[in-house]
């Protein structure tokens, strides 16, 4: 059987989640999976709607878009309103609690995602590392030492090892919701 996964970070312009979706992106292809990031963002450095998303399989990507997607990660509410109607229906959703209030969905993690980059990190642009650290644990083609190799390739060396820690931090977070949660059906798949 074919494995296809999908994964869509959402939120706002300045958020990283480019980079984020790059980063995943190119940990995917060290994983040897096959690969297709897309991009869409407003004209607004800042503030505006951001969207990376990330396609994740074991065999050629015939269609180049979401088909329904396995995980999104919406940073503000505009995010998760807008796609939400994308979701795989057994599909995970996880949101910055402290932004996004409201999430008609069954299966939601709710994590205060810019709190913690505000008050943890003393810094608002690891966001998007806490998001992909908190996301790892719950993608079954993914895995923190192929996600820590893109970092490294991706990031400049002044900043690394403050986004590995914030990375870090996320995936302790994840696993920990893990094992707390009721999603017992993803136990098979995903390997803690």
């Amino acid at each position: 059987m074919t494995m296809r996964y999908e994964v869509r970070l959402a939120g706002a312009g300045g958020q990283g989640l480019v980079l984020a979706g790059i980063v995943l992106a190119e940990a995917a292809l060290i994983e040897g999976h096959i690969v297709v990031h897309s991009q869409n963002y407003g004209p607004e450095a800042r503030g505006g709607n951001s969207v990376s998303e990330v396609i994740l399989a074991d065999e050629e990507i015939d269609y180049p878009r979401a088909l329904g997607l396995d995980v999104l990660v919406a940073l503000n509410q505009r995010a998760c309103n807008e796609n939400l109607p994308d979701m795989k229906e057994e599909g995970l959703v996880i949101v910055d609690s402290a932004a996004v209030k409201k999430v008609l969905w069954g299966k939601v993690l709710r994590v205060p995602l810019q709190r913690e980059a505000d008050h943890t990190f003393k810094d608002t642009r690891v966001v998007n590392m806490l998001a992909l650290g908190l996301l790892t644990p719950f993608c079954p083609m993914m895995s923190e030492p192929s996600m820590i190799q893109a970092l490294t390739n991706r990031l400049p060396d002044r900043i690394l090892e403050h986004n590995i820690e914030a990375y870090r931090a996320g995936v302790a977070r994840g696993r920990e919701l893990r094992r707390s949660t009721h999603f017992h059906e993803l136990e098979d798949a995903i390997e803690v």
